[in-house]
């Protein structure tokens, strides 16, 4: 920001109260916004003609309470939703929730276990009625909680992922993909909670490095074979972090250009504490360079194993069981029946004992954490249902290639393509209780029976054709992801395409999430957008970064970081994190919690309602309660100066006040400048650039609006001039709107204490137009600007305060015309100063700004007897920056410092020597004049 102002719009007198509250008190407006937008929401209409644009809210989990992430998510959601709604779309904002799988049976198992019961006590239906009955009486707690956030969701649209449409269109997708050859049933690697007993996607899995050993093995050649290159002769080394897995390895793999070992492929070697021999096998996935260069394949308890283990044929027996346990008759009978991570102990200490463990050093391990039950995942072999995703994505990858979908910011387009051209299929099925019920049936001989696509509803088990069957019903549920991927389409109807909702609003506009979720629901979302609508479900993909702590971690309650932000509303008002929320959000970036953004969007709403009180106060009877938005545009055209004030009613009169000829310089600037930001923020949203917008209003609001014009305003409107009290109006108004989306609980509130009997976020957003766009206007009044900065620079020179009176002479460069009686009355009331035609005697200090110079003489603006005083104290600061300006030169002498120091801190160190060498040899001229 420029050297503005540091005055506050004055305070209203008490007779005032009853129009706006003295202080601004968010809570005590706040909850009567947020229930009006919960009781009587903002509804899109799916039959009208406007054009159409829909977000659907990234589902919070039934099981979550708000976080900052939730709250930045749906700030920067509803921001837009507000803003487009206000430029004339079918704005619609969809709400809604996910059934959150594990972490739903999770909570209601636990709350179960305290009663002494589980849920096999109960039963399948019973636990499942415990679990609508803690939905209903729990579950969505952070819907209550969005709505304090004030968001204009469409709650007659809301949705949940087990309601009975959602759950007809889950289940509609399987029978398409499994009729289509794109579902199937087989035997592959997973994540396993060995907790949980059930499978996991990779974004239920926390990734945490933890310390460990890496053991480097030897395997002993079959027959005492050719020597290897990285150890002794007749020997393979073979580097692990797992040593409990090596009785299910089934190869070792070198890469095939590997000179060390090529001599060695197809010789065996010996799996130690066994009499087992596994070949040594050529494959390209091998990294030559990391660890010894040899790698053991165990395909049942490693994912890369696995594709390796498919491409070579090779078997791929497990030797940990579901509960983690080492099993199997390949595992020696001392480690039998032990726990994982007790038996990796006990193997490593007998492979020492053997002398097969040549070498165990510390190292750090980037293992995988159930997100709820927070035990180490494991890799297991299991038959599960899985989904062929290449053909998805590829259609997807077509897609973007065609810019039917872009990615804000754009360098996210690399990482979308790169995880779709390298995607693996999808485990869709999850061993539990809660959830959509696999429809999927068996009969005695395994046989698999999946709903016709013509009649998906009718359950086999009922279905005429294979009544002299006797069919079993799968038991698991599908993954909590596979009916959130159909999120953008399913809450408006589909399957059903002829839906008015979904002919209307789908396919959705906006997309707004956390990057964080890129590959495991944007992705997948892109994947059945294509797949099952044929059409991209979104066109635009807004990711915004994670939300830290102040010292850049990620918050969690283990940590003792996290910050409610509950407790954030109740101590700054909602709409001041709103705004800070939306001040942070850059780029995509992630985002540091910064308190100091809180504060300032506090301190924003205060100035913004005290220049609210302001206007009121000067208005006065210009604003009875009105009846409606009567226009003030006819009023303005034909109304003449003097006439009564009260006519002032209006909703934006902008482009009829500027033909008006009873306007001060101040008012046309502020028109001017409001029209130039209203193109500017508007550009900004569209962009998706939040933050400079709210940052753009910010600047406007509180440097030229609230500093600048109503100061300069005042005489003006002490005196009632007509055409400034309709230019405050208008203004305030307009500002009012274009701050709605970013803080929509004060400027509500402001707009209807304004005489609007309709809510703010019915009317319509500004736009600019060239009829409001002065050169001149802004050029005359940015030079008084400049001049009142070049006084106030004199003052705080002189050690004077801003409120007290100083005289001064502005001479304006030649061919600069500009004192009219108007405007040097401006910069008298703004600056505090008494214009002089003349400065004269001497000794001067001066001020230079662009356009001109502001001189004062030191013994008119101090008195004769504190001159001494002052010239003291000028030679000390003279002093003083010969010692700082030394001393930075001093440090860019120094090679050993030019060496060490990074490169922004020798350009601040020269800036420094730049800035005190231009006030050392300014306040000499001053001083030499004495």
């Amino acid at each position: 920001m420029t050297d503005l102002p540091e005055t506050t719009p004055e305070t209203p007198t008490p007779e005032n109260d009853s129009i706006l509250a003295r202080q601004f008190d968010p809570q005590a407006i706040e909850p009567d916004w947020a229930a009006r937008w919960r009781n009587e929401p903002l509804r899109a209409d799916a039959t009208s003609g406007r054009e159409p644009f829909t977000i659907v809210i990234p589902p919070p989990n039934v099981t979550g309470n708000l976080h900052l992430g939730h709250a930045l998510d749906n700030t920067l959601i509803d921001t837009l939703i507000r803003y487009k709604r206000m430029a004339g779309f079918e704005a619609l904002y969809l709400p809604g929730m996910d059934h959150a799988g594990i972490s739903t049976q999770v909570v209601v198992e636990k709350q179960l276990c305290d009663q002494g019961i589980s849920r096999h006590d109960l039963g399948r239906e019973k636990f499942l009625d415990h679990v609508w009955e803690w939905k209903g009486e729990s579950g969505g707690m952070i819907l209550n909680q969005l709505t304090r956030l004030g968001v204009s969701v469409d709650w007659t649209r809301e949705r949940f992922t087990m309601d009975e449409g959602l759950s007809r269109a889950v289940r509609a997708q399987f029978v398409r993909l499994y009729h289509d050859g794109a579902a199937y049933r087989g035997e592959r690697i997973v994540n396993w909670d060995v907790a949980a007993q059930t499978t996991l996607s990779e974004l239920e899995i926390d990734r945490e490095v933890r310390k460990g050993k890496m053991t480097t093995l030897s395997y002993k050649l079959e027959d005492g074979g050719a020597a290897a290159s990285n150890g002794e002769a007749g020997e393979i080394l073979i580097a692990t972090v797992r040593p409990e897995t090596i009785f299910a390895d089934q190869a070792i793999a070198v890469h095939p250009d590997d000179g060390r070992f090529t001599h060695l492929v197809g010789q065996k070697a010996r799996i130690p504490l066994t009499d087992r021999y596994i070949p040594i096998i050529a494959d390209a996935a091998v990294e030559m360079d990391f660890g010894v260069g040899a790698l053991k394949i165990t395909p049942a308890h490693d994912p890369t194993d696995f594709e390796i283990g498919e491409w070579h044929g090779l078997s791929r027996p497990s030797v940990i069981d579901l509960e983690g346990n080492l099993t199997s008759d390949l595992v020696p009978e001392a480690f039998r029946g032990m726990e994982r991570f007790a038996a990796r102990k006990a193997v490593a200490k007998a492979l020492t004992d053997s002398g097969d463990l040549l070498e165990e050093k510390d190292h750090d391990t980037a293992i995988g954490l159930s997100e709820r039950t927070k035990v180490p995942v494991e890799p297991i072999i299991s038959t599960q249902w899985f989904v062929h995703m290449k053909p998805f994505a590829d259609q997807v990858l077509e897609g973007l290639e065609k810019g039917e979908m872009r990615l804000v910011p754009e360098r996210y387009g690399k990482v979308n393509r790169d995880w779709l051209e390298n995607i693996r299929d999808w485990n869709i099925s999850r061993q539990l209780w809660w959830g959509h019920q696999i429809p999927a049936w068996y009969d005695a001989e395994g046989n698999i029976y999946v709903p016709d696509p013509e009649n998906p509803e009718l359950d086999c088990d009922q279905d005429p054709r294979y009544s002299h069957l006797e069919l079993r019903r799968d038991p698991d549920v599908f993954d909590t992801w596979f009916s959130s991927n159909l999120w953008p389409f399913s809450t408006l109807g589909w399957p059903d395409t002829d839906s008015e909702d979904f002919r209307k609003f789908y396919p959705t506009q906006v997309l707004v999430t956390g990057y964080d979720i890129l590959f495991f629901w944007v992705a997948r979302m892109q994947m059945a957008g294509y797949g099952l609508t044929g059409q991209a479900p979104f066109n635009t993909i807004m990711l915004h970064g994670l939300y830290l702590d102040a010292r850049g971690q990620k918050m969690s309650k283990s940590k003792g970081n996290g910050i409610d932000p509950i407790e954030l509303f109740e101590q700054y008002g909602v709409d001041a994190c709103r705004f800070a929320f939306a001040f942070l959000s850059t780029g995509g970036q992630d985002i540091r919690h910064d308190a100091r953004r809180f504060e300032q969007g506090r301190n924003f709403a205060n100035k913004l309602w005290n220049a609210a009180r302001f206007a009121l106060m000067r208005l006065g009877e210009a604003i009875p309660g009105l009846e409606g938005d009567d226009d003030l545009t006819n009023y303005v055209r034909s109304l003449q100066p003097g006439e009564a004030s009260a006519a002032l009613r209006s909703k934006d009169a902008l482009t009829a006040l500027v033909a008006r000829d009873d306007l001060t310089p101040a008012d046309r600037w502020i028109i001017s400048r409001l029209n130039a930001v209203t193109a500017e923020v508007s550009g900004q949203l569209d962009a998706f650039d939040l933050g400079a917008a709210i940052r753009t209003l910010y600047a406007f609001t509180w440097d030229e609006f609230c500093d600048w014009y109503i100061e300069a305003a005042k005489p003006a409107l002490a005196e009632g001039r007509l055409g400034s009290m309709a230019t405050l109006k208008s203004v305030l108004e307009h500002i009012l709107k274009l701050l709605h989306p970013f803080m929509p609980f004060i400027t509500s509130e402001v707009y209807a204490a304004l005489g609007h009997r309709r809510q703010l976020a019915l009317h319509t957003w500004p736009q600019p137009t060239s009829e409001l766009h002065n050169a001149s206007d802004t050029l005359t009044f940015d030079r008084l600007r400049d001049a009142v900065a070049a006084a106030r620079s004199l003052k705080n020179e002189l050690g004077l305060s801003p409120q007290d009176l100083m005289p001064v002479n502005i001479a304006w460069d030649s061919g600069t015309s500009l004192w009219t009686g108007i405007e040097a009355n401006i910069v008298e009331k703004i600056a505090k100063v008494e214009l002089l035609p003349t400065m004269p005697g001497k000794p001067l200090i001066t001020q230079v700004f662009k356009d001109g110079m502001a001189h004062t003489q030191p013994g008119q603006a101090l008195g004769d007897d504190n001159i001494s005083n002052w010239l003291g104290k000028q030679k000390k600061r003279l002093t003083e920056l010969d010692r700082q300006i030394k001393q930075a030169q001093g440090k860019l002498n120094n090679e050993g410092f030019v060496a060490r120091a990074p490169a922004e801190v020798i350009e601040e160190e020269k800036r420094r020597v730049q800035d005190f060498g231009a006030q050392k040899e300014r306040l000499e001229g001053v001083l030499a004049q004495f």
